[in-house]
């Protein structure tokens, strides 16, 4: 019985592998370019930029898909899953804020050497839900976040290493330039600010 479930999961990850590389192919075919795509997931360390608040840890996760035209330059899209935020504590209030985001960011892929690329690019997102935690005591009371803005608009900037087996692990910072919550009702600005380490795989 071993065997022949070892011998079905061997079929079935021979079928996918077979799958992959045939969408790779006809992409590359119809493109002229050598074309990757893969999972990624990682970790945020994310912060609200009114300066008010700690940095807090979170994660992310999603997918990418590379256009690669020659050895010096690439482009780079991305569908991912982030979770960000802060946290904070005044006297002995604690504060956490959560805001979930569907994030696309548009990467040019400069390879400065073997392997080693400078990504820059615009980042659009979505927020999905924003949620809050206040601490007091032995009383703790979460709210929905009000005023959210729908749209967020950041500019990101890394590294990536490539490696020969399809290991892929970046740096990046994305650098918020629209607001989180709407200015009037939160206050003043309140820009995200995330850093990102990640891992993916090429196929």
């Amino acid at each position: 019985m071993k065997k022949f479930l070892l011998v079905v999961l061997a079929m079935v990850m021979l079928g996918s592998v077979q799958a992959q590389t045939s969408f790779k192919n006809k992409v590359e075919g119809l493109t002229g370019t050598e074309f990757y795509f893969g999972p990624k997931f990682g970790f945020n360390v994310a912060s609200i930029s009114d300066g008010l608040n700690k940095s807090k840890f979170s994660f992310h996760l999603g997918a990418f898909a590379e256009f690669k035209f020659n050895d010096l330059f690439g482009l780079q899209t991305e569908l991912i899953y982030s979770r960000q935020g802060d946290k904070g504590k005044s006297g002995g209030v604690k504060t956490w804020a959560r805001v979930n985001y569907l994030n696309i960011p548009v990467l040019a892929k400069f390879y400065v050497w073997e392997g080693v690329s400078v990504d820059l690019g615009p980042q659009l997102g979505f927020a999905l839900n924003g949620k809050s935690k206040t601490k007091s005591g032995g009383t703790e009371v979460k709210t929905d976040i009000d005023h959210l803005n729908t749209v967020d608009l950041s500019f990101a900037m890394g590294l990536s290493y490539d490696f020969n087996m399809g290991l892929v692990v970046s740096a990046r910072y994305n650098l918020g330039l629209t607001n989180v919550i709407e200015k009037d009702k939160f206050g003043g600005n309140n820009q995200n600010r995330v850093f990102q380490l990640s891992a993916g795989w090429k196929f």
